[in-house]
């Protein structure tokens, strides 16, 4: 999902939250959040299983670190 789709939704959710929306709008807005969520958890885990040590390093995390945060599933924060 592009990042203005993640601001859209964004955006969506916060009017949600605001004004009243029949219930099967609000489960769609909630689907769709979930989705995206776990969506940028995949993408971001795979992209730190390609980072290298050094890189590793330059941000903070151990090689055993990233190696237990991309073993997670896309629903485990």
């Amino acid at each position: 999902m592009s990042r203005t789709s993640t601001l859209q939704l964004t955006q969506l959710t916060q009017t949600a939250a605001t004004q009243p929306l029949p219930v099967f709008a609000q489960w769609a807005i909630a689907f769709a959040a979930t989705v995206t969520v776990w969506d940028r958890r995949v993408r971001t885990r795979k992209a730190l299983a390609r980072l290298e040590n050094a890189e590793l390093h330059d941000i903070g995390i151990t090689p055993e670190q990233a190696r237990e945060e991309v073993r997670k599933r896309y629903w485990e924060a």
